[in-house]
């Protein structure tokens, strides 16, 4: 479920230093620019029929995701200002907070760092988003689609398509969306 959570960062290696007016940009946006709610589906590695599908919504202002995982009660918030990651299970009326993967690459307003090759263009749910290859947090190479305003479109590795978004909404996020809900027992996540 936490590489689920980790959409956001899939294939980030920092945040480097081109503007928003760079017609020719040497990497991608990987951070979306503004507000979002992004229904994803996930493929498995395997050649099987079963996938997944999961919710992600982002607040711009509040560098705040939220994942929620198709049929599951758990969900995560991410606090990129925070640096944490809160998996809350309201049936169990628990929470986990752990530091947020990649938080330190998670900037606004900044292309990302690392080696990025611009392969072409694609549609994905009927939105237009740049081809990007490079390599992910496995060191695998991979190829991503973006849009121009950082929203992670669709994830190919090894010619397969890993995660597709389904369907996009640039819509304004509301605070609540974002809110760990009060009187939840913290767990503490062990630590191998």
């Amino acid at each position: 479920m936490v590489v689920a959570a980790c959409l956001l960062v899939a294939g980030m290696a920092g945040a480097g230093h081109a503007s928003a007016a760079d017609p020719d940009p040497q990497s991608p946006y990987v951070t979306p620019q503004v507000d979002v709610d992004v229904t994803y589906t996930i493929y498995p590695p395997h050649d099987t029929s079963e996938v997944m599908s999961q919710r992600m919504r982002w607040s711009a202002s509040r560098m705040m995701q939220r994942v929620d995982p198709a049929n599951a009660s758990t969900y995560m918030i991410t606090d990129y200002h925070a640096g944490t990651l809160t998996v809350v299970n309201p049936g169990q009326k628990i929470k986990t907070v752990i530091p947020a993967p990649g938080a330190a690459n998670v900037q606004m307003g900044q292309r990302a760092q690392g080696t990025w090759l611009r392969t072409g263009v694609s549609r994905v749910a009927g939105i237009p988003c740049a081809l990007w290859q490079t390599q992910d947090t496995d060191q695998r190479s991979s190829e991503i689609c973006y849009t121009d305003d950082g929203v992670m479109m669709e994830v190919i590795r090894d010619g397969k398509v890993m995660v597709e978004a389904s369907s996009v909404a640039r819509t304004p996020q509301d605070e609540s969306v974002f809110t760990v809900p009060p009187g939840l027992k913290e767990l503490h996540a062990a630590h191998p």
